[in-house]
């Protein structure tokens, strides 16, 4: 009596266990840059949209101060006197007591006049000068009064042929001068930001007399305008 075995008609490929066959999958390399890329090029839109809007706001600012057209500030001087004098080559040393009187032309914009400068000259040559430490606020149409005291401290030295000439007129009792003055103005209206504008204007031949060499000199005309110096 024969037995056949079961395991005998088994084949070899049959008898060996299975292998189980294991896939890895990879990300490719480039995925994580994708994110990076589009997070990398947002910044610089954005900042190509902040220069775009800057350029933009710029340009509606200036267009809005050119139809605007603010006037310059008119300025006179209203007095000036010289006191305290010594003259010792190559300086003329004196006080400056010299009034301003300012005015706001516009009727729609306010002005602010600061970093005044003055100058006090004979001829071309200055003899004295100071900065002034204050600033005025004009309303449209407003008018404002600017004092400057010049002392002796601020004295200037003179070229001497200046220096011959000017002892020449004090000696006649009459000096001929010449102030200059420097200043910033700002021109404000609503929600624009301020206009700002470096002036100089120029008072020119102001005769000064003198009614003895010790006394003290005052203007002989009653004020003058400055002229804007461009």
């Amino acid at each position: 009596m024969e037995y056949t075995s079961n395991s005998s008609n088994r084949t070899a490929s049959d008898q060996l266990p299975t292998r189980q066959s294991f896939q890895i999958h990879y990300l490719p390399s480039d995925a994580p840059q994708r994110g990076g890329s589009r997070s990398s090029s947002f910044v610089p839109r954005l900042t190509l949209m902040l220069v775009m809007f800057f350029f933009i706001l710029c340009s509606i600012v200036f267009i809005a101060w050119l139809v605007i057209h603010p006037l310059d500030p008119a300025i006179r001087l209203s007095s000036l006197s010289v006191s305290n004098i010594t003259v010792s080559n190559p300086q003329f040393a004196a006080n400056y007591d010299i009034e301003f009187t300012v005015n706001n032309t516009n009727k729609k914009v306010n002005l602010c006049v600061d970093h005044v400068r003055v100058v006090v000259a004979y001829r071309k040559g200055p003899v004295s000068s100071k900065i002034l430490e204050r600033s005025e606020y004009l309303g449209k149409m407003g008018e404002s009064r600017l004092k400057a005291e010049l002392g002796r401290d601020a004295v200037r030295s003179l070229k001497d042929g200046e220096f011959k000439d000017i002892s020449d007129e004090w000696s006649k009792k009459i000096v001929n001068f010449n102030v200059k003055l420097s200043v910033r103005a700002g021109f404000q209206i609503g929600v624009l930001p301020t206009k700002q504008k470096i002036m100089e204007f120029r008072c020119m031949n102001l005769p000064v007399e003198f009614l003895s060499t010790k006394g003290t000199g005052k203007l002989m005309s009653g004020g003058k305008d400055c002229l804007v110096h461009a």
